[in-house]
């Protein structure tokens, strides 16, 4: 008996931690949910400016939702790899035509002072009117990672804007 004691608390102690864990996730997830959905609004009115923004159904691997602004623009949230995984969130509008219409971003959570720089302003202003990888600015020096990680993400947007014209 005096084997298994130890055992039986460790068990009952990972019982009540999980079970306060998964309270805490029932209280918190909601207003975790309604705070992210404000920080895509702001970022959504801070690229692309005040106006009604429409999600729409997203059928393509890889995005995280769509976007239609009131004027017919497209805009994609699309989470890339930079030099951390998963470490770019960023909004990519598309115009009509298929070429960028601007870009911003959400989170980033690249190395300071290095990774950081693709979010000046002037770096992303390089990306419109572009139509991707192929007139895309070149990467930072000392940033690869992340600059590659910012054009995988705009070539997806107007990958998925392609495709999702074709269907319609």
């Amino acid at each position: 008996m005096q084997k298994i004691l130890p055992s039986l608390i460790l068990m009952l102690v990972c019982a009540v931690v999980c079970g306060l864990l998964a309270a805490a996730n029932m209280v918190t997830k909601d207003k975790i949910a309604q705070a992210e959905a404000e920080k895509v609004q702001k970022s959504l009115t801070a690229v692309f400016g005040e106006d009604t923004y429409t999600e729409l159904e997203n059928t393509v691997e890889g995005i995280t939702a769509v976007y239609q602004k009131s004027d017919g623009l497209m805009i994609y949230d699309i989470t890339a790899d930079g030099y951390a995984k998963g470490g770019i969130r960023a909004l990519i509008g598309v115009n009509a035509d298929g070429t960028v219409a601007s870009v911003g971003i959400v989170s980033l959570a690249e190395t300071p002072g290095l990774g950081t720089k693709i979010n000046d302003p002037a770096y992303l202003a390089q990306y419109e009117g572009t139509q991707g990888a192929k007139d895309a600015p070149d990467a930072i020096s000392g940033a690869t990672y992340s600059s590659k990680g910012l054009r995988n993400a705009v070539d997806l947007a107007i990958h998925a804007f392609h495709q999702t014209k074709e269907v319609q």
